[in-house]
């Protein structure tokens, strides 16, 4: 039922927009923090595209990215239940409703420093191509 959504202003922009934006702001961070810290903007093009390639991680899945993810949006659960629900969640704390005012900042700070610690110790290091076997590595 989308016209829910656009019923009122206050049901739109404080729980679908700032809601929508507390999934954003995480992944912006993680993106933000591995593109220009992690990997220093330097990216294989060709390793993108490889299922086994240097960017593959475990399965398709980069783990620390889904830790980061998770951490990053659960500040701001609360106060998204109370902006959707208040009659089923009134005792929710000022802070927790404070928090979710500014979600798409904290959730983006909170995975950036989640992921930026936790990549620091595991990123994976270039695969060095043979020269005089490009099939073969090293």
């Amino acid at each position: 039922m989308p016209w829910k959504l656009l019923e009122s202003t206050h049901g739109y922009i404080f729980t679908w927009i700032i809601g929508y934006s507390a999934l954003l702001g995480p992944i912006a961070g993680i993106l933000i923090v591995d593109y220009y810290l992690i990997r220093k903007t330097q990216l294989d093009a060709d390793q993108l595209y490889l299922n086994d390639g240097k960017y593959s991680y475990g399965n398709g899945w980069n783990n620390i990215a889904i830790i980061a993810l998770i951490v990053g949006i659960l500040p701001n659960i609360p106060g998204f239940l109370y902006a959707s629900f208040p009659d089923l969640f009134p005792d929710v704390g000022s802070v927790f409703r404070l928090i979710y005012t500014y979600a798409w900042f904290v959730g983006l700070t909170v995975a950036a420093l989640v992921y930026g610690i936790l990549m620091k110790r595991n990123v994976q290091p270039a695969i060095i191509i043979n020269e005089k076997n490009p099939a073969l590595p090293g």
